[in-house]
């Protein structure tokens, strides 16, 4: 008998189900004046089932479904396609559910037994590299897409790379161009092996040197600098034997502080100092950039575990105010002795997460970010500017925003000078909008609204390919 499709967990305690469709949509409907200089395609990706999953499944096992919104001359269409991945090929050929749970292999059918890529479904970040396009999940190789049609071209290997890993979250140097990257658990097992990588600007592998986290925990994003990178290690850790037992792939240990190990970028991994927060989780790096001594991390972190559908030591789930991150800005004055070295700032009133900033400032001081507002029942878009901490907001009703996305005006524009492109779920509607808000000023009415006539399923991340 065919299986039935079960909701899966989402982000924020909720519920969810898959939405399992392909789409185009040659000429969007519009409301507003779409700025003339928006001329390229906004690329986004996340995860959505093709095929029935496992009860208890949560979103981060989905399918990649990745969409793309072309602008031109004024106009906009979409598109939507599955990421081509050996997986999805492999059930479709069985016309069945073949993979279990997240990052479980002993929860799949027989059949697909020591399948490799068992966990690359390309369904974290739509990632342009200098006109290529990949989709990055942070256990794998990425998946390269035609950025024209999304065709799945192939996995990207990266000539002799080591690690089995790659971040989904990889830093692009504005000045020269190169994709800074690491990996956690880069043997393919849950490990302390860590790998560091760099990419020149046309992607050869021009550096990898291998590490030892303090212990095999999440590590999602991470933060570089002029001078230094930063390696966030949460207390969230994997375990093979409890995979064998049918267990979730991580678990959430309280008890534990977050670690976060920070070394000279020209320097050697040998050089590392580990600090210890205890008391906070992070998912997303908002920025990150050295003063001297000082190298500050610009991060959304929670008191309790974000990353809600994984329970913790103890069998039990987070309870909502536990789930919920505050920007805040972490300064690690590396003059100072271990204990002392570490100062959080929160900032009032910013809540929410998926930080952005105006790239072109990416590992440096910057002034502008951005963050998808989460304050409920109050939601929008959040703005800060960091020499004053001034806050504004676009307040939507009746709907959450995803990732926003900032382009810039023209290559020479100020930082800030440009355009917020962000998803927004209607949920009454049933409907999925992209706004397009002044990246001077988001508390401004939309500059235009894309409007598409069916709901998307939730996107992790995306990026902007100029024309």
């Amino acid at each position: 008998m065919p299986e039935i499709f079960l909701p899966y967990d989402s982000f924020g305690l909720q519920k969810r189900q898959t939405m399992r469709f392909e789409a185009d949509v040659y000429e969007c409907e519009v409301e507003g004046e779409i700025p003339a200089e928006l001329e390229g395609a906004y690329f986004r990706t996340g995860g959505d089932r093709q095929y029935p999953s496992l009860e208890n499944d949560i979103i981060l096992n989905g399918d990649g479904l990745v969409s793309m919104f072309r602008f031109e001359g004024g106009h906009v269409s979409f598109r939507s396609r599955y990421v081509q991945t050996e997986r999805l090929k492999r059930e479709r050929e069985a016309r069945r559910r073949l993979y279990g749970h997240y990052r479980n292999k002993y929860t799949d059918d027989p059949s697909v037994d020591n399948l490799p890529e068992r966990d690359n479904t390309g369904n974290t970040n739509a990632f342009n590299h200098h006109g290529r396009l990949f989709m990055l999940r942070e256990d794998s190789h990425p998946y390269s897409v035609d950025p024209e049609t999304l065709d799945t071209i192939e996995v990207a290997r990266f000539g002799n790379l080591g690690s089995t890993a790659l971040t989904a979250h990889p830093k692009i140097d504005p000045k020269t161009g190169e994709w800074w990257s690491y990996g956690v658990f880069a043997k393919g097992e849950p490990t302390t092996d860590a790998s560091l990588h760099v990419f020149d600007k046309s992607g050869a592998l021009i550096r990898e040197e291998w590490f030892y986290t303090p212990y095999p925990g999440v590590s999602h994003d991470w933060g570089v600098t002029r001078e230094h990178l930063v390696f966030p290690i949460m207390p969230l850790t994997a375990d093979d034997k409890r995979l064998r037992a049918g267990g979730q792939y991580y678990q959430y240990d309280p008890d534990l502080p977050s670690m976060w190990g920070v070394m000279p970028r020209n320097g050697s991994v040998a050089e590392m100092r580990w600090f210890k927060i205890p008391g906070i989780v992070m998912g997303h790096v908002m920025n990150a950039y050295t003063e001297g001594s000082k190298v500050i991390v610009d991060t959304p972190v929670s008191p309790g575990n974000c990353f809600c559908f994984f329970k913790d030591k103890h069998g039990n789930l987070p309870s909502l105010p536990e789930t919920i991150t505050q920007l805040t800005r972490i300064t690690f004055d590396l003059s100072k002795p271990d204990a002392e070295a570490v100062t959080l700032e929160p900032v009032q009133g910013a809540y929410g997460d998926m930080p952005k900033i105006d790239d072109r400032y990416a590992m440096e001081k910057y002034r502008v970010g951005y963050l998808a507002f989460r304050d409920y029942p109050r939601m929008g878009v959040a703005q800060i500017d960091w020499d004053t901490r001034e806050m504004r907001f676009h307040d939507i009703d009746g709907g959450a925003a995803q990732e926003p996305l900032f382009v810039p005006r023209s290559a020479n524009s100020p930082e800030g000078d440009g355009f917020i492109l962000t998803a927004v779920d209607r949920f009454a509607e049933k409907r999925t909008d992209l706004l397009v808000l002044d990246g001077n000023d988001v508390s401004r009415p939309a500059l235009a609204t894309v409007k598409l006539p069916f709901a998307l399923p939730m996107a992790f991340h995306g990026s902007w390919m100029p024309a």
